[in-house]
């Protein structure tokens, strides 16, 4: 696996450039849209049973399945799949924190989602849209056999992730006995940073970390990014919102309960 986060090289290869300067800064600097530098990506492989990466964006685009199809049709798929009202209210969380996302509430947030449609060919960087899932997962079975594919669930990557672990490996067909250290959780945040001098300067700071990132390494990033989040003011779900999330979600889980043959009912609570 390459150090690189989320290279999304299927998604954003030959895609137009945004319009918004922000999203393009961010875009380029996370991002690996060239050819050659994906496949650098890949330099220090020797005998390695299996290679791949990940990238979120490859569930949430048209365009990124049919490269995938087109590039590598022989290819072992992982999908993770989260409660989409999760999904979406840590996302929000993280984003916010971030200074990625200025809307003060998640509630502003939704009044702002539920302008746009919640399905579309396109879902790479949305709140609402990407939790509806279930048509790219249908266009990953249309394009690729069933062994080609594996669905998982992040509610069992928590609940037993070395029993996750043991059933991913044996799908990638490399040594299912192999024990990965599991002590160690990133980019753990749930709430907002207890500071307020601190949480003031990170998020006003948020382009320039996005400028700089490419030149900072990644240990060091990751150690600062530690040190900023290590006191957090937790932020639950309030129970009304969470009522109406899982309304606008509903007629989607039920269709990935279908699709996955799982019981999805506690979704719905």
């Amino acid at each position: 696996m390459p150090g690189v986060k989320s290279p999304s090289y299927f998604y954003c290869h030959n895609l137009p450039q945004p319009n918004n300067r922000a999203h393009e800064r961010v875009s380029r600097n996370y991002f690996v849209p060239d050819t050659a530098a994906y496949e650098s990506l890949f330099d220090g492989v020797q005998e390695e049973r299996a290679i791949g990466e990940v990238s979120p964006a490859y569930l949430a685009s048209m365009r990124a399945i049919q490269h995938i199809a087109d590039k590598i049709p022989t290819v072992k798929i992982v999908i993770i799949l989260r409660n989409p009202v999760e999904r979406f209210y840590a996302r929000y969380v993280a984003r916010h924190r971030d200074g990625l996302e200025p809307l003060e509430t998640v509630e502003a947030l939704l009044d702002e989602e539920l302008k746009r449609p919640f399905i579309s060919d396109e879902a790479v960087g949305t709140y609402l849209s990407s939790g509806f899932c279930s048509h790219f997962i249908e266009a990953y079975m249309e394009r690729f056999s069933r062994e080609q594919l594996h669905l998982t669930f992040f509610d069992d990557l928590e609940a037993n992730a070395p029993a996750y672990m043991r059933k991913l490996f044996e799908f990638l067909e490399v040594c299912p006995d192999f024990e990965p250290d599991l002590s160690k959780r990133e980019n753990v945040s749930g709430g907002s940073i207890r500071n307020p001098f601190l949480r003031v300067i990170w998020t006003k700071s948020a382009m320039a970390r996005v400028a700089i990132r490419p030149y900072v390494p990644k240990g060091l990033r990751d150690l600062f990014f530690a040190r900023i989040t290590r006191n957090i003011v937790s932020q639950p779900l309030d129970s009304g919102t969470r009522l109406d999330l899982v309304g606008i979600y509903r007629s989607e889980i039920e269709k990935l309960q279908m699709l996955t043959e799982r019981d999805l009912t506690h979704w719905l609570q």
